[in-house]
């Protein structure tokens, strides 16, 4: 089995090593805090990186997702009382796994703050919805990435070429997709022959349902032929930038995608430190395999 993980926006200012680091610590903090173990022998995970193509254009994004962020300066000079560490990483803990921790009054504040700072980030983004040439032009201004892989042909077809090398012939897959990821993966699985199997696709804050990314999508929406097993969805209820779920009318298919309304770090809610150590996701990403302990713990 291999588990392919495909990243999203704002990935340029890593390199393939570094960026691969990260994503399996994530995803190592969240098998450990859930007792499992990996059995290399029986699961290789791939992480194709692609942010080093945008360098190649000299281009990059002029956003960062926490420059989206109106700042309340006061309250978030509370920020470093709410974020918790392991012993041996520097990566926060999902509060997921924060038994029995009481907040602060400063760390209850600040979570406020920053609960009050999603609700109006995800409303401007609804009200941008019904408006996608105007979302289009934002995405062209602010997501160089976004806005060439719909209208270059070679940044598309170069970003496809590099994650597909990782896909083999006749051997089984779970494809693990964040972000705008999930609409390359989406693209590319539709490209693939049948000798290609995907036994399980997991889409983690997806933009898929968004009108501007329909805009540059084949439609009718449909299931990739290569997809075997389920389509899971994750999406973070304080996520501005995956506000919908992939439900019909426009994803009319069956068997339907299962969609998982879940949550993360309310100060970075987009971001794949809050998704990939989650327990629901670690369980989907492994529960078709046999490399789960005796001892497992199910949320």
């Amino acid at each position: 089995m291999k588990v392919i993980f495909i990243h999203g926006i704002n990935q340029q200012n890593l390199d393939a090593h570094r960026f691969k680091q990260h994503w399996k610590n994530v995803f190592s903090l969240g098998l450990n805090k859930n007792n499992l173990t990996l059995e290399s022998a029986q699961t290789t995970l791939e992480f194709p990186f692609y942010g080093d193509i945008l360098t190649e254009y000299n281009l990059k994004n002029a956003i960062n997702l926490d420059t989206m962020r109106p700042h309340w300066h006061f309250l978030d000079r509370l920020k470093h009382l709410h974020q918790h560490k392991t012993p041996n990483t520097s990566l926060r803990i999902l509060p997921h796994y924060q038994y029995n921790t009481k907040m602060t009054l400063r760390e209850k504040l600040f979570q406020f703050s920053q609960i009050t700072k999603d609700r109006a980030l995800k409303e401007m983004v609804i009200l941008l919805n019904h408006f996608p040439n105007l979302h289009e032009s934002l995405v062209e201004k602010f997501i160089a990435e976004a806005y060439l892989y719909w209208y270059q042909a070679t940044f598309k077809q170069a970003i496809h070429q590099r994650i597909k090398t990782c896909f083999e012939p006749g051997q089984k897959h779970i494809v693990v997709a964040h972000s705008l990821g999930t609409v390359i993966a989406y693209n590319l699985l539709h490209e693939l022959s049948s000798e290609y199997h995907v036994e399980r696709f997991i889409t983690l804050a997806s933009p898929l349902p968004f009108n501007v990314v329909q805009k540059h999508i084949q439609q009718p929406m449909s299931r990739p032929r290569v997809l075997q097993g389920d389509w899971y969805n994750f999406y973070s209820k304080d996520d501005y930038l995956t506000t919908f779920p992939m439900s019909p009318p426009l994803f009319d298919f069956e068997p339907q995608i299962h969609n998982r309304l879940i949550t993360t770090f309310v100060d970075k809610p987009h971001e794949i430190i809050g998704y990939l150590q989650h327990p629901s996701i670690i369980r989907c990403i492994f529960e078709h395999t046999s490399a789960l302990k005796a001892n497992q713990h199910v949320f």
